[in-house]
């Protein structure tokens, strides 16, 4: 019977403690994720996408939001953007924004494409660990097509 019940033990008793040890390591200082959300990634030049970055903080300490890079690419401009971040450049500002353990910010824009053509979103995110050094953080990259106005549009006058 001993002989039964060792090597059960040896099979289950080294996997939970491994697991845990490579798995909360990583959540064991600042782990901001970031994540690209368009609702309308197919439009045309009359139509103005909104576009949403979530920022999670899912480790343990707390990071300092500083800009967000390559958020509004060429061949469009800042329609609307919201209170939390400040543009510059071409980039957002998010002036050193406490992000604390498991919480999340939103950055809102709507953008008024210019020209047509087919656009890649590639934001960079750019923050201090709690140790002051500087990290980044990329969200998978979108693309946007931007069509010519419609025949319909240009018949009710739209610009």
């Amino acid at each position: 019977m001993g002989h039964q019940s060792f090597p059960r033990r040896v099979l289950t008793a080294p996997t939970p403690t491994h697991e845990e040890a490579a798995g909360s390591e990583r959540f064991e200082h600042v782990d901001v994720q970031a994540n690209l959300m368009i609702r309308q990634k197919d439009l045309r030049i009359s139509e103005n996408p909104s576009i949403e970055l979530e920022l999670v903080n899912a480790g343990k300490g707390s990071a300092l939001l500083t800009k967000v890079t390559e958020f509004i690419p060429k061949g469009f401009e800042l329609a609307e953007k919201s209170d939390n971040c400040q543009v510059e450049d071409s980039y957002l500002n998010l002036k050193r924004k406490r992000l604390d353990p498991l919480k999340t910010e939103e950055l809102k824009l709507v953008l008024r494409p210019t020209v047509q053509g087919t656009f890649s979103l590639r934001p960079t995110v750019l923050y201090l660990d709690e140790n002051g050094k500087c990290k980044s953080q990329e969200p998978e990259p979108a693309i946007i097509v931007v069509k010519e106005l419609g025949i319909k549009g240009w018949l009710k006058g739209e610009r």
